[in-house]
């Protein structure tokens, strides 16, 4: 049985938490508990993104094996001749940086990805690169160090703090575990399985082929004490 909330069908569990950004209920009062202390220690959190839908996630998805939006290495290079990939390399590259439709954590409602727009350099658009947020030369720098400190208090941690061989590093990426942790013991292989199924993406029949491994390496894959 597919729990459309936990794959990006239902946003019924959802509330604004700022301008085109959605949270659960919970999630969203922990963030803004975090963001005003924070405020008093002269770092301005703000929100990059949020809840995404499967259909959002499915767009990115297509776009990228489409080779209508760029494909990067593990190294942040461009990947050339990507039409030329078999389906399963193009799959497994996709992965590095972005979710498989249906089994985004940004589907929860718990996850957000942050920056500190006081600090960013003016005329600096936001990549959301580890580099930003390097701790000794990256220009939030100081979000970091106070994230470390602080945003376990509040009920957060980094699922991707480190390259574990599956998603690559994403400093940004917060996740609030006492529901996000509930959310992904209910995912399974199955509800994924059938989600896809009825919901086609491109480079489905190699994607069904490959779930388990997805499952092991992407999805539960994730560093659970930063």
């Amino acid at each position: 049985m597919i729990n459309a909330h936990i794959v990006g069908l239902d946003d019924s569990l959802l509330c604004p938490v700022s301008a085109g950004h959605f949270l659960t209920s919970v999630t969203a009062a922990a963030f803004l508990n975090m963001s005003q202390a924070a405020l008093q220690d002269g770092i301005h959190i703000a929100i990059a993104s949020s809840y995404r839908s499967f259909d959002r996630q499915a767009m990115i998805w297509n776009r990228k094996f489409r080779g209508e939006a760029v494909v990067y290495d593990s190294n942040g290079e461009p990947i050339a001749d990507w039409l030329s990939l078999p389906f399963r390399e193009r799959i497994f590259a996709i992965l590095r940086w972005s979710a498989l439709p249906g089994a985004s954590r940004h589907h929860w409602g718990t996850d957000l990805d942050v920056y500190a727009p006081n600090l960013l350099p003016a005329g600096q658009k936001l990549q959301l690169i580890p580099a930003e947020y390097d701790e000794q030369n990256g220009y939030f720098s100081d979000l970091t160090k106070w994230l470390n400190e602080n945003m376990r208090q509040f009920g957060f941690f980094r699922p991707y703090a480190f390259d574990n061989g599956g998603v690559a590093q994403e400093p940004w990426h917060l996740s609030f575990y006492p529901e996000a942790v509930q959310f992904q013991q209910q995912l399974t292989t199955e509800m994924l399985t059938q989600v896809l199924v009825t919901h086609p993406l491109e480079g489905q029949h190699e994607i069904l082929q490959a779930i388990p491994e997805i499952m092991g390496r992407y999805i539960m894959n994730i560093c659970k004490d930063n």
